[in-house]
């Protein structure tokens, strides 16, 4: 890993026709971490022209906008320089989503419980769209803080064990910083009091990203039994953080452990995947809010809704409808109590 750096770059800009000029296709630059094809599910319309309202709950702030317009950030899944195709990721990204749209548009135009093809590319779509959000790359770092935690401690328990970590790793003895007392000293001083930070360059949260997405999170996603609760309505919400779990209250929930994993694919449409088979619960407004507020409560930063007044639970139990008065903190105490 290595600490990431801003980069500047001119755009790339086609030259004008004539005079030897040749047109080349812009590198695009506005890199969507939720797809455009998926927020239009959450417009007005269902298109990606309709009208999507963004609610900042860090910001405390809500605005108007649309899915071109929101949830992308610039150059999110731009890698090295040096790399043949440096939007490679990006591009990889948008052929999946060329393939998943018409699902996306077909569940929104008639919503319904997906058919086994339908779920299947279903799943696929939320494990990448799990490892594609800002919100899993700290959740990456905090698995590779405890990992390199673990490593570092293992090699300094003892002189020999020092020596052995170094020649594993191809590193000479007297080589700056691989002493073992000033080891053990920065072990002391620095990783036990956590007085440092790790930090990653995109091509770390990519690559990792996917080979997670393939080996573990595809295969535990479609080993669970999913069911589908439909909103008439359309009132469901999403979140820049789409597939959530919900799990035992202090431990770490993962897609094996948790008891219930949520996935929404429209403003009618919730997925719901159990380790066990579940009766469809009855569908009400404070069924859809209760999903909600959870939606609210798990959200890295911002909320994706048709309208600007959508409905959710507050620490009383009562439905809600209007977004500022949320507070996190009074809905977890009510919670925990």
């Amino acid at each position: 890993m290595l600490v990431e750096g801003n980069r500047k770059k001119d755009d790339q800009r086609a030259l004008p026709c004539g005079m030897g000029a040749t047109w080349k296709n812009p590198e695009p630059r506005a890199h969507h971490f939720v797809p455009q094809c998926w927020l239009a599910g959450f417009t007005d319309t269902g298109r990606k022209d309709g009208r999507l309202f963004v609610t900042d709950l860090k910001r405390r702030k809500q605005w108007p906008s649309s899915p071109p317009n929101a949830g992308h950030q610039r150059d999110f899944y731009r890698i090295s320089e040096d790399a043949t195709d440096p939007v490679a990721f990006e591009r990889i990204f948008s052929q999946f989503e060329d393939v998943i749209a018409p699902i996306l548009r077909g569940l929104y135009e008639e919503p319904r419980e997906p058919s086994v093809e339908e779920m299947d590319s279903l799943l696929s779509f939320a494990a990448l769209q799990y490892i594609r959000v800002p919100a899993f790359r700290p959740v990456l770092l905090r698995i590779a803080d405890s990992i390199n935690r673990s490593i570092v401690s293992g090699a300094l328990k003892s002189p020999a064990a020092w020596a052995a970590a170094l020649k594993k790793a191809d590193i000479q003895a007297d080589s700056p910083g691989a002493d073992y007392e000033g080891m053990l000293k920065f072990e002391r001083d620095v990783i036990e009091t956590g007085d440092y930070k790790l930090s990653a360059e995109n091509e770390f949260y990519l690559v990792r990203g996917f080979k997670a997405a393939a080996s573990s999170i595809m295969p535990a996603l479609k080993s669970r039994y999913w069911g589908t609760i439909i909103s008439p309505s359309g009132s469901f919400i999403a979140s820049d953080n789409p597939v959530v779990m919900d799990g035992p209250k202090g431990r770490m929930t993962g897609f094996k452990s948790a008891d219930i994993v949520f996935f929404v694919v429209n403003r009618h449409v919730l997925l719901c995947g159990t380790n066990v088979p579940v009766m469809r619960p009855h569908v009400n407004r404070k069924l859809i809010a209760r999903h909600n507020t959870f939606f609210l409560l798990t959200a890295e930063d911002q909320i994706y809704s048709h309208v600007p007044d959508f409905c959710w639970l507050d620490e009383t139990g009562q439905v809600r409808d209007d977004w500022a008065g949320f507070s996190k903190e009074d809905v977890l105490a009510s919670v925990t109590d």
